[in-house]
């Protein structure tokens, strides 16, 4: 394959001739004291872009006219070490969205700019292995700048990183996200309503976690869980009618933001989950305003 164009150390487009196809190709000095009309070394490719991806070409042209290349250097450093961390390769146009993260991440760092990850809680739960692999990415980012990132970064990579999963369907992605909002909403709703703080390494705290993920779901999807045990619910209604109180509220919030109505059954197991975890749970004297997120 033939340059055709350099745009930084790291980026060249290319032309094979055999398919009669450009490519862009990323990867470590692959575009170091070459020049066009030169023989790319094939050895250097980390990844593979065709080039008549339009959106992907425009892409990735900014990024290389905006960013430090170094910050290309970095990001293909950081991809090997979360895929060799998670076993897996990930879908190669993370490489595009995390290079352009991670360098607006470094500049807003040094801008004393501080966002906050609102749904950095949640992401820790589920996706736990993805976080892991992002607080490894904050450590090496925070040694190569000699900055000092917070946590809530390894959450927006931990995102990066579930929506390589996706490759590129967005509409997964935005589902995944809708999932976090409900379930960071529902344990809010739980926890001030009992006004208490979880005990998060419990394990029937990670069965409500897991169950309120799937009630999202099927909330988002409109699916309802079948309802065959109504005389059991009443039991647990009288049983369990501080925690069958908190679930009307759940029904309420989720009647109100996404006109979908709780059924028994969902009702019943709700009631379990928020009775057994709340039981383990340690109560606390800050009174703040219900459901509030």
């Amino acid at each position: 394959m033939l340059i055709k164009q350099v745009f930084n150390n790291n980026v060249v487009l290319v032309y094979d001739e055999f398919k009669n196809r450009e490519y862009i190709l990323t990867g470590k000095g692959l575009g170091f004291q070459k020049k066009k009309g030169m023989v790319v070394d094939i050895d250097k490719v980390e990844k593979k872009f065709i080039s008549d991806d339009t959106s992907v070409k425009k892409r990735l042209i900014a990024l290389t006219e905006e960013i430090d290349p170094y910050i290309f250097d970095v990001t293909s450093e950081i991809i090997g070490k979360i895929e060799k961390f998670l076993g897996e390769d990930l879908y190669k146009y993370i490489y595009l969205s995390l290079t352009d993260h991670i360098a607006f991440a470094i500049k807003r760092f040094n801008e004393g700019i501080l966002v906050r990850n609102t749904f950095l809680y949640e992401i820790k739960r589920i996706y736990k292995r993805e976080f892991e692999a992002g607080k490894l990415a904050v450590d090496y980012l925070n040694n190569k700048f000699g900055i000092d990132m917070p946590e809530d970064e390894a959450g927006f990579i931990a995102i990066h990183i579930v929506n390589s999963y996706y490759q590129g369907n967005s509409e997964k992605y935005q589902e995944d996200i809708k999932v976090l909002k409900i379930l960071k909403d529902v344990l809010n709703i739980i926890r001030y309503y009992y006004k208490i703080e979880y005990k998060e390494d419990d394990l029937d705290y990670d069965r409500l976690v897991t169950h309120v993920r799937f009630f999202a779901k099927r909330v988002l999807l409109n699916r309802r869980l079948d309802d065959n045990n109504d005389d059991l619910l009443e039991l647990v209604k009288i049983k369990y009618c501080e925690a069958y109180g908190c679930v009307e509220k759940i029904n309420d919030y989720i009647m109100n933001n996404y006109f979908y109505e709780i059924g028994n059954d969902e009702k019943l197991y709700l009631t379990l989950h928020i009775d057994r975890v709340t039981k383990k749970s340690y109560r606390t004297k800050v009174v703040t305003e219900e459901g509030k997120t």
